[in-house]
């Protein structure tokens, strides 16, 4: 494992100094020379990357600190669509673009959900801007036909320079704002860039604008300064450029259209996949508890994760449970899961302690309701098996340097798993409470005692669960349960048009909204039907979903974006969906 991490980090380093030197022979390219087009652009691109040597150096010394891995991501999340404004005097920026795209896939950003007033700001951001960028590209056509077809200088030099104006000073900053405001929209919506035909369509179509844009600026200065001459014609070129901007204006109507009519459903990948893997590993970690290791054939890697995620785990019988990933994100060869027995569950937990190495079995996701989130401190409260969820987090925070504490509740000591590798690895930051042994803590206690601002976690029994809900403010609770909530509101018939079908479905107060909606469409994701696993989730348009699911967080119950249909209803007659 260690030898995977130091890897990764030669392999990000490696990239970090190629990129810096790329950034040193493109600030030289664009440097401004006499009779050299666009000077001011010229000069901006060179400070540009003269930053990104310093930068790219400077964090390939420093990695695999985590403030180095953030600071390279953001310097390359606004360093794409400036290498866009800078491939307009010189085209070499672009693959600069291609480079800085890498560089941030092998870092792994983790883009969380935006809140609900975040998600509205960035919208409204992006319509605005869009809407924008439409109107000018009528304009833009209207200048480049009135250039080729005018008969007089006056009119056609001066369509070629206002065109230009245009260019510079609104249509290039519109194009990088647009991008930028559609990426942060789609990665932190639950529309997602991956997840969705119609984004996927939609963010091709955005870069192959800028793509394209760099050869019709250059067309329009060579107009602009082909057609100082009064005898003059645009020739050819003046054709190419009013196909050009036609072909913009079209593409952009019809991102417009996709964001209305959302053809063509999910993609294959963004939807949940199963995965065939076989037990390569089963070891006892307490009593009643084990951990598997899973592989894929072939040590063919999974998919990533972060801390805090959790997989299907699908069963030769067929029954599918919920298990917490408990190994390290950076190992992509195999997935660590622990299981505890209960023999009066529902069967899962005893077939899964009977999966013998060699045994083939599958998994879905991995999938993340409970990410670590950002604060100055955190405190994990773990009862029993509710500590494997927190095995990965805390390695993560121990290595980035951030305060936390993990105080563990359990049984008895030899049914508490990991608890003698965590309080050895952790001293003075790890507690242990057996119930046979301790009292339960005073949670109340405990919050007085965390630092402000702190990051309250906890995944246990529902007794655990509700007596730390009862204490902690809820914007700083964050919960993962073993079970399932009581469903103890009125249970009401109601309606949900499903916008992209085309139907609207009938809900009776003894039925759930998953059935109604797959009796429409059956291949809407499902996994453990109580509200548990968030695998359901659909996208809300309009009306007011209640929420009874245990994904959402306690400051998240308001949210009117989403619903997952296997136990949330509507709070009034209608819900219209995006399914």
């Amino acid at each position: 494992m260690k030898t995977s991490n130091t890897w990764r980090t030669m392999t990000r380093r490696s990239w970090q100094i190629g990129f810096a030197a790329f950034a040193a022979v493109a600030a030289v390219l664009l440097a401004p020379g006499e009779n050299a087009t666009l000077p001011t652009i010229r000069m901006l691109g060179m400070a540009g990357y003269a930053v990104a040597v310093v930068v790219s150096l400077g964090c390939a010394a420093a990695l695999p600190k985590p403030g180095a891995r953030k600071l390279l991501i953001g310097f390359h999340l606004a360093f794409v669509p400036l290498q866009f404004l800078f491939a307009f005097p010189n085209p070499v920026p672009n693959l600069g673009m291609l480079l800085s795209v890498v560089v941030l896939a092998g870092l792994r950003p983790r883009f969380p959900r935006l809140s609900p007033r975040a998600r509205k700001v960035w919208l409204v951001l992006h319509i605005g801007v869009s809407v924008g960028w439409l109107g000018l590209s009528l304009g833009m056509v209207t200048l480049a036909v009135t250039g080729l077809v005018a008969e007089t200088h006056a009119v056609r030099h001066g369509a070629y320079e206002i065109f230009h104006v245009f260019d510079l000073v609104i249509v290039i900053p519109s194009v990088v704002l647009t991008i930028t405001t559609g990426l942060v929209v789609s990665l932190g919506t639950p529309w997602g860039l991956v997840k969705h035909r119609w984004v996927l369509a939609k963010f091709v179509i955005s870069l192959s604008i800028p793509a394209a844009a760099a050869i019709e600026s250059r067309w329009v200065i060579e107009l602009v300064a082909r057609t100082e001459d009064p005898a003059a014609e645009p020739g050819a070129l003046g054709g190419a450029l009013v196909a050009t901007v036609g072909c913009f204006a079209v593409l952009l109507w019809t991102a417009t259209t996709l964001s209305v009519v959302k053809p063509w459903g999910r993609t294959r990948w963004g939807s949940v996949r199963t995965i065939a893997v076989t037990v390569a590993g089963r070891e006892v970690v307490a009593e009643d508890t084990v951990a598997l290791t899973l592989e894929r054939a072939g040590g063919r890697r999974l998919p990533g994760w972060e801390p805090g995620a959790h997989v299907d785990l699908v069963l030769p019988s067929g029954l599918a449970r919920q298990y917490s990933l408990c190994g390290d994100p950076a190992e992509r060869r195999s997935y660590r899961l622990a299981v505890l027995r209960e023999p009066a569950g529902r069967g899962g937990s005893v077939e899964a302690h009977a999966l013998l190495p060699g045994t083939r079995v599958a998994i879905r996701g991995p999938r993340n309701n409970f990410p670590i989130a950002e604060a100055p401190a955190h405190l994990f409260i773990a009862g029993g098996i509710g500590i494997t969820p927190f095995l990965p987090m805390v390695r993560r925070l121990a290595a980035a340097g951030v305060p936390w504490r993990l105080v563990y509740r359990g049984r008895s000591r030899d049914r508490m798993a990991y608890a003698g590798s965590l309080a050895a690895a952790y001293p003075g930051q790890v507690s242990l409470f057996p119930a046979d042994t301790h009292a339960r803590p005073d949670f109340a206690e405990l919050l007085r005692q965390a630092p402000d601002g702190v990051a309250v976690y906890c995944c246990g029994p529902s007794e655990l669960v509700e007596a730390v809900t009862a204490v902690c403010p809820q914007g700083t609770l964050h919960v993962e349960r073993f079970a399932a909530s009581p469903d103890a509101g009125p249970r009401r018939p109601f309606e949900a048009e499903l916008r992209r079908s085309g139907r609207t479905v009938r809900v009776p107060a003894d039925g759930t909204l998953l059935a109604a909606i797959h009796e429409v469409d059956p291949a809407l994701p499902a996994s453990c039907t109580d509200g548990l696993c968030g695998s359901c989730v659909v996208p809300v348009l309009d009306g007011i979903p209640d929420h009874r699911d245990d994904v959402l967080q306690p400051h998240e119950r308001d949210r009117t974006d989403l619903i997952y249909p296997c136990v949330s209803r509507a709070r009034g007659d209608r819900l219209v969906l995006d399914a």
